[in-house]
């Protein structure tokens, strides 16, 4: 029943995706709670279509009635089940969403009974319950990714949504303190943010330029003497602690205005729009929000691919993420291009120096004090991306870490049940900011399953066998499946949000993935380190070669050629379906981190303005002093062990006579008993299966029908026992009043079953 289930999702999924992605005319906004007729009718059609669909291709192979039934009956159970969620989406999301929420439950139900029904071992059973729940986790990043994809792409109604078009009508202009911290920034590129920031259409406000711990006088000094000529304050810290959010927190209560009723942020790159404060301030006439956040742009991109790419990459967070956060209430402030409200900053205790995401925590302080947010979608200024990988790496590994930091003090703010008058978030707002915490736990969990994955290709390589054996016969061919589905959806909605080439769209996707390494490490981290403890930045040079690019990506390039090995490794013995699928799931991954030398090189090589080219040769010197902490090897040694701990247990043998998890023939309606066939002492050949048949060879059991708990052996239609053909057998349905396997093939080859399964569903691979 439960494989049943599994097939109808695996043949629901992949159509729901591709309909998912087919333009329709929108039905329009409607009011009210709950979809209106034309939506519902719309939603429930298409399931009724996908089931139907299912149910075609269930029968088509053999599937019995009882559990082509089954199947279509869940999906469109569980489709009901999400209409009252899904009520302002469109019928191709909420079809997508319901059929892939309906496949991870079924196939995290079938593999913890084939987990525990399969007798491992001790060390095979931990090992597995390891493993499943490392798949839990990954089906909950994957909804989370997947409600957003559905919420941009099929949205048909969006309440909270700003345009960031209406004009200030002239009656309210609140007093706006406008502060540009700066650390160790060129200060041409200061001054033209402020200049810009003069020219600001609006009457009333005041910009403070803060120069952050700048030890070099020859970057600060020429800023102070600007200010100073043209009505701006300055300050410069030395020795001031808490970084960013410390020199935020002395603007706060030494230099602003006493008029100001809201803080601007503005980062020392940006060049800002003159409409800015005319167009965001009056949305402060709510009086309860409590910040405004505009999406960060960048400049100066369109003149390399690497630049471009990475551009697109940045936007998907501005285009996708922060709508479907903001519908829920969600929105984070960003730390640039956005407005504070002076009276609830100071109400919530201004910046929080501990955490070096200081503007996605005060978000969070605010919303749980009853503050609201607000996205607004138009883009007000632009700035500078970073300009080398390096630099992208240690600004990745500044926001993971910063991310995990605000788990770590704050998780209990993000419970759903945890209500109580101190915290006044709502569920979606707590969802919003819990999913978006988590989603930094991905690239760690995908370099564990990279490392396993290279651990079955050497296994393979030196004659053990497949270490998937004991667990993964249906995850061999379903988790494939899913990667390429996940993929495909992100690289999907990247190039439909940005409005990128396909080719630019996987390029950007490709830039993430190339860090994954750095996130991992930070992601591990944040659970344990008071401080941020930054990746040193090397130094770049205009003229780079391509082994200063992999000199600055060791350990990617490491595991990159690790790999290469392991895909040898996978295909250097005949191992059936197995080798090849262990490969192909190496392929991906090991890409990426090759992907991150590559990008690099581009980065370095890529042409830009001179003022940027000047900035690139000194990015390095950003990292300050202070934050250049070697990493902490205690905390780093421990996750290592346990990582290789977790490895282990995965690795770990299953003991003999394991079955394969039986994918197609449980559907057909036969019983199959998970269980160790005794063995006995002495193997006598059967008459009616000789023992030495090839169909049995591989096979950890005896070729018995005697000893088969799930199949009896028929005689073929040939005049005589020996197999004619090595071919694998094929299952058959018998009739209702005997229900027994019977083979068409070679009678040895249902003696067991593990061969049964094996003979049934080609993708579960079991036995080495």
């Amino acid at each position: 029943m439960i494989a049943a289930l599994l097939l109808a999702g695996l043949f629901a999924v992949p159509i729901a995706t591709v309909a998912l992605f087919i333009r329709t005319p929108r039905l329009g906004a409607v009011e009210g709670a709950w979809p209106s007729t034309r939506r519902m009718v719309f939603a429930v059609s298409m399931t009724a279509a996908l089931a139907a669909i299912v149910a075609g291709a269930l029968f088509a192979i053999g599937v019995t009635s009882r559990n082509v039934t089954a199947g279509v009956a869940g999906l469109i159970i569980v489709s009901v089940a999400w209409l009252p969620l899904t009520r302002r989406w469109s019928g191709r999301a909420h079809v997508c969403w319901s059929a892939t929420t309906f496949l991870f439950a079924a196939y995290l139900v079938f593999m913890i009974d084939w987990t525990f029904a399969s007798h491992l071992g001790a060390g095979g059973t931990v090992g597995g319950v390891i493993l499943w729940l490392l798949e839990v986790f990954a089906a909950l990043l994957g909804c989370a990714y997947l409600w957003e994809l559905c919420d941009a792409i099929g949205r048909e109604r969006w309440v909270r949504r700003v345009s960031g078009t209406q004009p200030n009508d002239g009656t309210y202009f609140p007093f706006v303190s406008l502060h540009v911290p700066a650390h160790y920034e060129p200060p041409d590129m200061v001054i033209e943010t402020l200049q810009s920031l003069k020219k600001l259409d609006y009457p009333a406000y005041e910009i403070i330029a803060i120069d952050d711990n700048t030890g070099d006088e020859t970057l600060w000094r020429p800023l102070e003497s600007w200010c100073r000529n043209n009505d701006v304050k300055f300050v410069h810290l030395e020795d001031w602690p808490g970084y960013k959010s410390g020199a935020l927190n002395y603007a706060l209560r030494h230099a602003i205005d006493p008029r100001t009723e809201l803080i601007g942020i503005i980062d020392a790159d940006y060049q800002v729009d003159s409409q800015f404060l005319r167009m965001c301030a009056p949305y402060f006439e709510d009086e309860k929000l409590g910040f405004l956040q505009t999406p960060q742009d960048y400049r100066d991109w369109e003149h390399a691919p690497f630049y471009r790419r990475l551009y697109f990459s940045y936007l998907y967070f501005f285009a996708v993420s922060q709508p479907s956060r903001n519908e829920r209430g969600g929105a984070i402030f960003a730390g640039t291009m956005g407005l504070i409200r002076r009276r609830a900053l100071e109400e919530v205790g201004g910046w929080d120096e501990w955490c070096i995401t200081e503007d996605a925590e005060l978000s969070l302080r605010l919303l749980r004090s009853g503050w609201s947010g607000v996205h607004v979608d138009r883009s007000f200024g632009r700035g500078v991306m970073p300009l080398t990988l390096e630099a992208l790496k240690g600004q990745r590994f500044r926001w993971c870490f910063g991310g995990i930091q605000i788990l770590r003090m704050h998780w209990r703010w993000m419970l759903p049940w945890r209500n109580d008058d101190e915290n006044q978030m709502t569920a979606g707002q707590r969802w919003a900011y819990l999913s978006g915490a988590i989603q930094w736990y991905g690239d760690l969990l995908g370099l564990v399953f990279f490392l396993f994955l290279i651990v079955g290709g050497a296994n393979i390589a030196f004659g053990g066998g497949l270490l998937f054996r004991k667990l993964t016969g249906f995850l061999i061919g379903a988790i494939p499946l899913l990667v390429v589905l996940g993929l495909v959806r992100a690289v999907a909605l990247l190039r439909r949000s940005t409005r990128s080439s396909w080719r630019d769209a996987l390029g950007a996707f490709m830039i993430w993935q190339c860090t994954a390494l750095v996130v991992a490490r930070a992601s591990v981290q944040g659970l344990y380190a008071k401080h941020a403890m930054f990746v040193r930045t090397p130094k770049t040079a205009e003229e780079a070669h391509w082994w200063d690019a992999v000199r600055g990506n060791l350990a990617e390039t490491g595991l990159a050629i690790l790999g290469v090995l392991g895909i040898a490794g996978a295909l250097s013995q005949h191992s059936g379906l197995g080798g090849p699928l262990v490969a192909v799931l190496l392929v991906w991954p090991t890409l990426a981190f090759a992907a991150a030398p590559y990008n690099s090189l581009a980065a370095q090589r890529a042409a830009l303005p001179p003022q940027l080219r000047a900035r690139r040769r000194t990015e390095y010197q950003r990292v300050s002093p202070a934050r250049k902490v070697t990493i902490a090897s205690s905390g780093l040694v421990v996750a290592a062990a346990s990582t290789a701990a977790v490895v282990a247990l995965l690795a770990s043998p299953g003991g003999k006579g394991v079955v394969s998890p039986p994918l197609v023939a449980p559907a057909r309606g036969h019983a199959v008993a998970l269980k160790v066939p005794a063995t006995p002492k002495k193997a006598t050949p059967s008459p009616a299966a000789p023992a030495s048949s090839p169909a049995s060879e591989g096979s950890s059991a005896p070729a018995s029908p005697a000893e088969s708990p799930t199949a009896t052996v028929e005689p073929t239609r040939s005049p005589t026992a020996t197999p004619t053909a090595p071919t694998a057998p094929t299952v058959t349905p018998t009739a209702p009043a005997a229900p027994t396997a019977t083979t068409t093939a070679a009678p040895t080859a249902t003696a067991t079953a593990t061969s049964t399964a094996e003979a049934a569903a080609p993708s579960a691979v079991g036995s080495p």
